[in-house]
Parts: C-alpha cells; structure tokens; sequence
C-alpha cells in the first residue's frame, strides 16, 4: 500500500497539431517540466499525439478527408520512435506519465484507436484504447477491447484512465475500480473550435467529480488548450471569451483540489493515499458497499483479433 504524498500534474497545453514528431516533442518537454515542479504522475490531453480530430464535430465529413489522412499518417504505432521518446522523458523526470495518442497497428494501415498510453519511470506500462468512440469520433476511430481495461502499478496506488466521454461510462468505471485503482486520468479535448456551443464545465467535471467520489480516489483531469491557430485552420472563430478548457486535480470527496481553467499551464496537486481509504469505510462499491448475489459485471479481457487461424488438428 502507498503511503507517501505524491504530487499529481494535470497538462493544459496544445498540441503541435497533427504532426507527430512536433506533438511528441512538445508532449515531452511539458513531462520534462512536470518533473521539475516535483510532480510524480503527469497527465497530458486527449490524442495529444499527433492530435484530436476537431474537424469531426467542426465541418462536413467528406470536407475532412485530408484531415484524417494526415491524422493517420501520423498516428502513432507502439512500439515506436513516438513511444521511445517519451519512455526517455518519462525517465529523466522520473515520472508516470498518461499521454493521449491516435494510434495504429504497426505496419498496418486503415484503423485508428483512441489510446492513452502509460509510462512510468522505467519504461513503458500499457496502454487503454476507447471502448466507445463518442458520437462523430466513430468515424475516426474503431472501439478497443477489454484487454485494455486495466489498471498499471505505479509507486503510489493503482493507476487506471479513460478517454473523455467514457469516463461516463459506469461499468468501465466499476471494472477499474474492481481492479484496485487509487489513481485515475481523465482527459480531454478542447472546446476551444466549438466556439461557445459547449459552455458548462460540468461536462468534464461532473464525470470525473463521480468517478473520485464513488471510487474514492484521485483524478488527475488534462484538457487540451485550444489556439486560435488551431480554430483558424478549422475555419472556425477563435472566441476568447467562450469556455476553452478546464484542468486539474479532484480528491477523494469530489472537490477540485487546485484547477485551472482557459490558460495554458500545469496544475499541481500534492495528494496523501490515505484519503483513499477514508471515504471506503462508509462506501466501498467493489466490496461490503455492494451485493454481489444481486448484482454482478462481467468483463471479456480476451485480445480481439481480425483474423482467427483454424489449424487442423489430423
């Protein structure tokens, strides 16, 4: 069982828009920085590397076909030169870092995930892929498995992520909290190129306001800033005064503990895994808070594959 502070950084910071090389540049220096404000587990935005694919929600399908051909040509495959490099920054911070990425199968072409990737201090820990696209995303993006649906060992608890919208998604939710998570990250996208249609900062806070308090834990929350070069090459307003972005830390009791919201930066959050065990006393949901004999989840973790090969067996 942890027992020590550690200190949580939540990134707010664009992305180098769909360049990979540029994305995870930036995607390591702000590890790099992370690491020297004393933080131990770093979040960075959804699909950070090479980028969220905006035009999604922004402009007609078909007008953003070069869009998503450039997004594919620069996903991310693992392993890879993108993960290599921040297995290194991750080392020399000597942090956990959680970093959102568009990734593909290497060598293959076609099918994109929405991947958070897990990196700790000594090298790669895993990945989750987005069971469930959200709404426009499905375009882009194919659903993972449950191979994915795990927690990683880090020095101060269990350490599980989703993807934005799925972070609503309870029975995922359940099946990492069943697997012992003490430490969640939840990110995201700006709302930056939708110009003020999206105004309630309850959409990000109140999934993982949810999760922290029914599972009693940690949730390091990162949403990507959004630029006006980016809503510019969206061809859509730059609208400063509209909800851009909202990041931070929320404790166990489903308070922010430090947040920061329509600027650029890293927010920090020292965090004591005692608190963790606190609220558990009165709800524990994956034990004496629950009635198995009423109430059960089942999870296929099998790896799915697109081709199964029969053998004959004379």
């Amino acid at each position: 069982m942890a027992a020590e502070t550690f200190r949580a950084a939540a990134v707010q910071a664009p992305s180098v828009w769909l360049d990979r090389a540029a994305s995870t540049e930036r995607a390591c220096e702000l590890i790099l920085e992370a690491g020297r404000g004393g933080a131990d587990i770093v979040a960075l935005p959804e699909s950070f590397v090479p980028g969220f694919p905006y035009w999604l929600f922004v402009m007609k399908l078909s007008d953003g076909a070069g869009f998503h051909r450039t997004l594919h040509d620069e996903a991310v495959e693992i392993p890879g030169p993108a993960i290599t490099a921040l297995e290194a920054a991750a080392a020399e911070a000597g942090v956990t870092a959680v970093v959102g990425v568009t990734e593909r199968d290497p060598g293959r072409i076609g099918t994109l995930y929405n991947t958070n990737v897990v990196i700790g201090p000594d090298g790669y820990l895993g990945k989750h892929r987005k069971l469930v696209p959200t709404w426009a995303e499905r375009a882009v993006w194919a659903g993972g498995d449950g191979s994915t649906l795990s927690v990683f060992p880090t020095p101060h608890g269990p350490l599980g992520t989703l993807n934005c919208g799925e972070n609503v998604n309870t029975l995922a939710r359940y099946a990492l909290l069943d697997q012992g998570e003490r430490i969640h990250v939840a990110n995201f996208p700006s709302c930056a190129p939708l110009g003020g249609h999206h105004a309630n900062t309850n959409e990000v806070y109140l999934p993982a306001a949810a999760h922290a308090y029914e599972g009693r834990l940690y949730n390091i929350v990162s949403q990507e800033y959004g630029t006006p070069d980016l809503c510019e090459r969206l061809g859509v307003p730059f609208v400063e005064e509209a909800w851009n972005c909202i990041s931070g830390v929320i404790g166990p009791d489903g308070d922010w503990i430090a947040s920061l919201r329509d600027e650029e930066g890293i927010v920090y959050a020292d965090c004591d895994p005692g608190a963790t065990i606190d609220g558990r006393l009165y709800h524990d949901i994956v034990g004496h808070y629950n009635r198995f004999d009423v109430l059960r989840l089942e999870v296929d973790r099998r790896e799915l594959h697109p081709r199964t090969t029969l053998e004959s067996s004379a």
